[in-house]
């Protein structure tokens, strides 16, 4: 349920609903809104995922030398007390752990392989590049594999790439990295250290009247879209269907846009187009063409966001789960996308913001219809200061309370209504993600999705697939998903198989980051395209279509 405080009563709103959302609503600039989503910060995000340990404490043997052998271990074993906790094991010098620890192992990131029949469990790799092998009681064996796997599980936030502010151009490329997604674009030089976007905005414009074309957070304001229609660059023709089309003079006024932000000579710069996984390689040339030809840049290459989110947690082999408007699941295999794996559907953030607003509508006594730009940005913004996904659904409807939302903070103008009361509808507008059915969708749930994904990769890499799943996308934001993810994973892999699901605190901008990494390589300038092999690559790309 959720519902409007206001300073008047229910049954006096006669028609003051309609002209406050059509009136004050409408001919509100909400650039305060607009920026609060644009902002762009490089404190690391606090995380609500919990760490799923599982503590264990005992005596384990040892060996009391270097040797490596089976043979030679039966005979060189020596004794010591050891307790997981907090992702490290920490061994001590007396039969108990009533002391200060003698020793401390860093466990995140280390492999654990079992061998039952020897009872022997091998710790190897992680921060530290350790190797150590211990040696258990059979009736403890599972329980010593387990604690020791979720505490490799830990995350550790340095090991992933840690965006850099005040960082300076590079010193030796000129490139532009530029994204185009369905939500936002963001644009900027490379930097020496990977750093965030120095322009970024929405994707979206509007057409006016007079055959001009704004973009980005000027096309909301009230003089440019209540004479014009709203466009986006890159269009789903249907939102159930993956066909697309592109404004080319929409894309090109947001490329112009970057460039002006970043106060770049094109001539003078190479560009590395990051593009959204669905967009049809059809399209690939005509967005080549522009670039090249229309805005001018020395060279360009294009990549897929999911093949780059990688890059951004520092790791080759991962499944990435990119979740925006749309989601799509990409097993990568040492660098190598897994083409028959990968899953895109058209849903994603869209229904959960659709969910919410439904619910919305029915209870604010139509004073919000959640239909128009501005009114979408609202919606937004309550669906990303409330919303979450529940651990456990059912007992989350019977004891979750009321939480209060204000738009005080963006300016409101004189008798609009302001404040929200929400309830269960904050999390259940979410468990349509594992539960579709909830959204009125005959589909299978994320975290089947995955599963499938992974299944379909091949069987060598399966177990390190599972170990290794990425989130990134504005939807990845939600508190919970991660956990949500990892908990519906476990229900449906074998036993003997760890999940687990890592989120960086700058999955927001994923994309982008993984992209400088690409554009810093010295490979990259050999992978663009110039005007000059422009033909050449256009007729090879038209090849591969059929």
């Amino acid at each position: 349920m959720i519902g409007l405080c206001g300073s008047e009563p229910r049954n006096s709103l006669g028609d003051r609903p309609k002209r406050l959302s059509l009136v004050l609503l409408e001919n509100k600039n909400h650039r305060f809104l607009i920026h609060w989503f644009l902002q762009v910060s490089y404190e690391p995000r606090v995380e609500t995922k919990r760490n799923r340990f599982v503590s264990m404490e005992g005596h384990v043997d040892v060996p009391s030398d270097e040797t490596s052998s089976v043979a030679e271990l039966e005979r060189h074993w020596k004794q010591l007390y050891m307790r997981t906790k907090e992702g490290r094991l920490q061994i001590f010098v007396s039969h108990c752990a009533d002391e200060a620890p003698a020793e401390e192992i860093v466990l995140s990131g280390v492999d654990v392989d079992a061998n039952r029949e020897e009872r022997t469990l091998t710790i190897h790799g992680g921060r530290d590049h350790i190797r150590m092998t211990l040696r258990v009681q059979s009736n403890v064996f599972d329980k010593w594999r387990h604690s020791l796997l979720s505490h490799a599980a830990s995350s550790q936030i340095d090991a992933y790439v840690k965006p850099i502010p005040k960082t300076f151009q590079h010193l030796t490329e000129r490139v532009v990295v530029l994204e185009i997604g369905s939500c936002s674009i963001r644009g900027g030089v490379l930097t020496t250290e990977p750093s965030l976007p120095q322009s970024f905005f929405p994707s979206i414009a509007v057409r006016t009247d007079d055959g001009r074309i704004v973009v980005g957070e000027d096309a909301y304001a009230p003089e440019i879209r209540h004479h014009g229609e709203f466009v986006r660059p890159i269009q789903a023709l249907d939102p159930n269907v993956e066909r697309y089309t592109i404004d080319r003079e929409v894309v090109k006024e947001c490329i112009k846009k970057v460039i002006k932000d970043i106060n770049i000579n094109p001539a003078q710069y190479k560009v590395l187009l990051s593009i959204p996984q669905n967009i049809p390689i059809a399209l690939i040339g005509e967005l080549l063409t522009l670039v090249l030809k229309e805005i001018g840049f020395q060279g360009a290459a294009i990549t897929r966001q999911p093949s780059l989110i990688l890059y951004a947690y520092d790791v080759t082999t991962g499944v990435v789960v990119d979740i925006g408007d749309r989601l799509n699941i990409v097993p990568v295999i040492d660098g190598y996308v897994v083409e028959s794996a990968i899953c895109s559907i058209p849903y994603g953030a869209t229904q959960v913001r659709e969910a919410l607003r439904t619910t919305l509508c029915s209870n604010n006594k139509g004073l919000y219809s959640f239909q128009s730009p501005i009114e979408k940005l609202i919606l937004r913004y309550v669906l990303e200061q409330t919303s979450y996904v529940p651990d456990d659904y059912a007992q989350e409807e019977k004891t979750s309370k009321e939480v209060n939302i204000s738009l005080d903070r963006f300016d409101p103008l004189p008798g609009m209504p302001t404040k929200f009361s929400i309830d269960n509808s904050r999390f259940l507008c979410t468990e349509g993600l594992f539960r579709p059915k909830k959204w009125g969708l005959d589909t299978k749930g994320l975290h089947q999705l995955v599963h499938e994904a992974v299944q379909m990769s091949p069987i060598d890499s399966r177990r390190t697939l599972y170990r290794n799943i990425y989130l990134a996308g504005g939807a990845s934001l939600m508190p919970g998903l991660a956990e949500k993810l990892e908990q519906e994973l476990a229900l449906i892999v074998p036993n003997s198989i760890h999940t687990q699901v890592h989120i960086s605190p700058w999955r927001y901008n994923a994309a982008y980051l993984g992209a400088q990494i690409v554009a810093s390589a010295s490979t990259f300038s050999d992978s663009c395209v110039s005007l000059e092999n422009l033909p050449t690559f256009l007729s090879n790309l038209q090849s591969s279509c059929f």
